[in-house]
């Protein structure tokens, strides 16, 4: 790079931006969506780090299901600290007469450890809200449970066996993230009160939580090993301020996955309009090009000076882009702070700012390189005249390496920095893939219109031939509208089979009431209730039961479980207690896909069938043995098959991990738990009937729940389809640019058919069914590459049911239709703005 290519650098970005806003504009919406991402994953997750101790309630906690901690676990939690006990549990409430399920905790007088409750209402202290008060206990509720009980601030309610009064509402917690009772009616009650009313007998399901702080010079790591090495057996684990945010860090590491990716996207969609406005750009300077060659300036030479200033102009560009991420968190805490319950660190992060201008600089070097290759190996006797497109010089091979290396670089960097590379790679090379096949598909629909136009007359092989010959709107709008649309149609198509899944489908296939903690010894008595309520027992389309235990998986293959060596997707079944069953005959929808079924007499050794996926992340296969910790007794089960779960039939049992042979869990006396289908009207009955006889069976109605997901469901799918729009939105940028670049091209063109005698409307049209056609290949190849993606998204991640969103795709499709044969139009109406002979006379 020598001075003459800074001087002429310097004199051409002297005359400002003029022609290059769609450059900058694509250039700064890819490199914003990246920078945003970043950004924001940074502010929440810093945010959540810094609150961990918070959100874990203390220092350390430990976890018992089914009873509470022994003397022996409490004496050590009080070794280290200060010590909180809570009690989480499922409960029928009563008020007004009306009964529904509370999901209740139960809290001592230490609680909370860190941080308040935020309470309003007649008590804003919480141990003061709980206090006795005569013959009934203070309860704390939320909204929701005022709201579905009909109740009101000192009001008589039933929590389960205890009896209360209602103090306050339940505004904020201290250790957990959103409001409370989002998902249904919550309450609060002291811990004593549960207690006093014999509800945490051991073998009762609930779960109990030790919440520890540390005395002074106590660590967590000092602590862990002394608890590991004093409770190697208890199936529990103590957890630190870390564990309480894993899982809400990965869900936002994952965020940040996909908007990168959507952010690459857009670049990749963008990068055509990059391309196309170095390409005029270069051609409204071949004059100037061929003169410098003349006088002796070399290849090197003019190289350098578009490279300098092409890269200067994507500099602007991507810290435009930077900047607008940068400033994402502070826009987001502005409009939708206090929508957003999770914590915020709000700041600058260098780091994810580095990496958006990083990608954003390296994405216009692969689009604008093969350009500038090709605009300085061109003669400057080609240069001097108007040259055709099948005259113009390919770019040299020199500029098309730099390119592949600028393109190698931004996928690595992607991968090398996403949280999940394996998966960034994947949609990296999908989305690679997926642009060849617009590429090639441009291809063909310029080659099929040149044929076609031969056969075509009048105003078809007007549009044909453009379509076909030198400047075809193909190989621009194909692409990178295509792109777009592809992503856009993947992300409806997979929310519209999800959103039916739960308001159609599910409703269909799952229970109305969904029955828990039947005592054993009242199954007999709870069935007589649901048949004189209508519900038929014997019908298993209607009605199915099941005992239920939760037990800890502690050993496969007669080796003690080794947590890390479980295959992550199937992790779900030995993190903490899962629930299993026993069975004499496999249930009706059982499909076994290795070994058998035991006989329905059987008395042997215990056995246990295993779902498929689970087996294979546990790493067992028939003949293999798997040790269960169940309440408090360990037994070992021998696997006699493997089965196929369709997760979504109407099943109880079945559709579990984990189902065992019957003849040695009997002894624990399980409580059983019961699914049924029931019209509105019969649930009502069938709540009010238990809660004369059966108050301690727990009732959960699934339809208000369903309600729930589809609505929370639809929200986070209108900001899914916010960002997925963005690639959207970049193939619309490089349509405007399409749009002004032909308006100039196509002058000369119009105004020699406007003196042959066309018509205004004949040219419009002419135009905006150029721009249509071209436009619907790309939306119909799109479409159908989004459609076919959803599939096994569907299928397979989500294991639901697939269908063809026909309707959102042809909405998708009529839409980018419609808006290129309007911007078509309108560039007849910019072609017809001048007199014909005003454009034929100008050179």
């Amino acid at each position: 790079m020598n001075s003459v290519s800074f001087k002429l650098a310097r004199s051409e970005l002297s005359r400002g931006f003029k022609g290059f806003w769609i450059y900058l504009a694509c250039l700064a919406l890819g490199t914003a969506a990246i920078a945003a991402a970043g950004s924001v994953t940074e502010t929440f997750s810093r945010g959540v780090a810094g609150e961990a101790r918070s959100l874990l309630g203390a220092d350390a906690q430990f976890t018992t299901a089914q009873r509470r901690p022994t003397a022996v676990e409490r004496a050590f939690a009080e070794s280290l600290g200060t010590i909180s006990e809570t009690v989480s549990l499922d409960v029928m409430g009563a008020a007004n007469d009306v009964r529904a399920q509370v999901d209740v905790t139960a809290v001592d007088g230490g609680y909370p450890l860190i941080g308040k409750a935020v309470l309003s209402g007649t008590e804003t202290e919480l141990q003061a809200a709980l206090a006795r008060r005569g013959d009934r206990w203070g309860v704390v509720v939320t909204q929701s449970f005022l709201d579905t009980f009909g109740v009101a601030m000192g009001d008589a309610v039933e929590i389960g066996p205890v009896a209360g009064v209602v103090t306050a509402r339940l505004d904020l917690s201290p250790d957990r993230i959103g409001t409370p009772g989002t998902f249904g009616p919550e309450a609060t009650v002291a811990l004593d009160a549960m207690a006093e009313a014999e509800r945490l007998s051991p073998g009762q399901l609930f779960r109990s939580i030790v919440r520890i702080l540390f005395k002074p010079g106590q660590t967590f790591a000092a602590a862990e090993k002394t608890f590991n090495e004093s409770f190697p057996d208890e199936g529990t684990r103590l957890r630190g301020p870390e564990d309480a945010v894993d899982g809400l860090q990965n869900l936002l590491q994952t965020l940040n996955s996909f908007l990168a990716v959507i952010g690459i996207a857009a670049l990749v969609a963008g990068g055509v309009g990059v391309a196309q406005a170095t390409a005029a750009f270069l051609d409204s300077r071949r004059q100037s090009i061929a003169v410098l060659k003349v006088f002796g300036a070399d290849a090197a030479t003019i190289r350098s000076a578009y490279l300098l200033q092409l890269g200067v102009l994507a500099l602007v560009g991507a810290l435009a882009g930077t900047a607008l991420g940068a400033a994402a968190p502070y826009l987001l805490a502005v409009f939708a702070g206090g929508a957003i319950p999770i914590p915020q660190a709000l700041g600058l992060y260098p780091v994810a700012l580095l990496k958006a201008l990083t990608l954003g600089v390296l994405a216009a070097a692969v689009f604008a390189l093969p350009a500038i290759g090709q605009a300085r190996a061109t003669r400057p006797a080609s240069l001097f005249r108007r040259i055709g497109e099948a005259e113009r010089t390919s770019a040299p091979w020199i500029e098309r390496g730099w390119a592949i290396g600028a393109a190698a670089a931004l996928a690595g960097l992607a991968v090398a920095t996403s949280y999940r590379p394996a998966l960034t790679a994947m949609i990296l090379v999908g989305a690679m893939v997926t642009a060849g096949v617009f590429v090639v598909a441009a291809i063909l629909v310029k080659r099929l219109a040149k044929a076609a136009s031969a056969g075509a007359r009048g105003f078809w092989r007007l549009a044909l031939a453009n379509l076909g010959g030198p400047g075809s709107l193909a190989p621009t709008i194909v692409p990178a509208l295509g792109l777009g649309l592809a992503l856009l149609v993947l992300v409806v198509s997979v929310q519209t089979n999800l959103i039916r899944q739960i308001t159609d489908t599910a409703p269909a296939n799952a229970p109305s009431l969904v029955f828990s903690q039947i005592p054993n010894a009242k199954v007999a008595s709870f069935n007589d209730v649901l048949n004189a309520n209508g519900v038929d027992t014997e019908n298993p389309d209607a009605y199915r039961q099941a005992p239920f235990l939760l037990a800890r998986v502690i050993a496969l293959k007669g080796k003690p479980l080794v947590e890390s060596e479980v295959a992550e997707s199937e992790r779900w079944v030995v993190r903490g207690e899962t629930s299993l069953t026993y069975f004499a005959e496999a249930p009706p929808e059982t499909v076994l896909v290795a070994g058998s079924w035991w006989d329905a007499d059987y008395a042997g050794p215990l056995l246990v069938s295993v779902e498929e996926d689970a087996a294979k992340g546990l790493g067992v296969g028939v003949g293999d043995t798997i040790g269960y910790r169940i309440a408090g007794r360990e037994v070992t089960a021998t696997v006699a098959s493997l089965r196929k779960v369709d997760w979504g039939t109407f099943g109880i049992g079945s559709n579990t991990a984990f189902i065992l042979s019957p003849g040695t869990l009997e002894a624990a006396n399980p409580a059983y738990v019961a699914i049924a289908k029931a019209t509105p009207e019969q649930e009502s009955e069938i709540v009010a009937a238990l809660g004369t006889d059966l108050r301690e069976v727990v009732v959960f109605q699934t339809r208000p729940a369903l309600e729930t997901a589809a609505r929370v469901f639809g929200q986070i799918a209108l900001a899914v389809n916010a960002a997925a729009g963005i690639v959207t939105l970049a193939g619309l940028l490089v349509l405007l640019g399409t749009f002004a670049s032909l308006a100039r091209k196509r002058r000369r063109e119009a105004a020699l058919l406007k003196v042959f005698g066309a018509s205004r409307g004949e040219i419009l049209g002419l135009y905006a069914t150029e721009f249509a056609v071209a436009a619907g290949i790309a939306a119909l190849v799109g479409t159908m590459i989004g459609v076919g993606a959803s599939w096994p998204i569907v299928t397979y991640v989500f294991e639901a049911t697939w269908s063809l969103p026909w309707q959102p795709a042809a909405w998708v499709m009529g839409a980018a239709i419609f808006v290129s044969a309007l911007g078509g139009a309108f560039v007849g109406l910019s072609t017809l703005s001048r007199t014909p002979a005003d454009v034929l006379r100008t050179p």
